[in-house]
């Protein structure tokens, strides 16, 4: 079966608004070590086994990691003001900007 995930709200809308910057550091909840970057298309980009990778979406590139199925939502986060914030956070402040507009 060929999976295709159909977001809602994509990195790509948020960053587009502003609410995040291309080249943001996104961290993995599981080690802070495991870090990725965000792209101005909105995919993240991580150096994994000395191999540069771009996924589209955060549960993609979560799954690279863990090997199983996550929600990248959730498993990615922001330092902001040396407080981790889930990249979910960021999706409800898109939802809360566009309800606003």
């Amino acid at each position: 079966m060929n999976y295709k995930e159909i977001p809602d709200i994509t990195l790509k809308m948020i960053l587009d608004i502003g609410i995040l910057r291309i080249g943001t550091r996104v961290y993995a909840y599981t080690d802070n070590k495991i870090t990725g970057t965000l792209d101005k298309e909105g995919a993240i980009t991580l150096d994994l086994e000395n191999e540069t990778k771009i996924f589209p979406f955060p549960s993609g590139a979560a799954r690279a990691i863990t090997k199983t199925s996550v929600n990248g939502w959730k498993f990615w986060r922001v330092l902001e003001n040396g407080h981790y914030n889930e990249l979910s956070y960021y999706k409800e402040k898109y939802k809360l900007n566009k309800n606003q507009t």
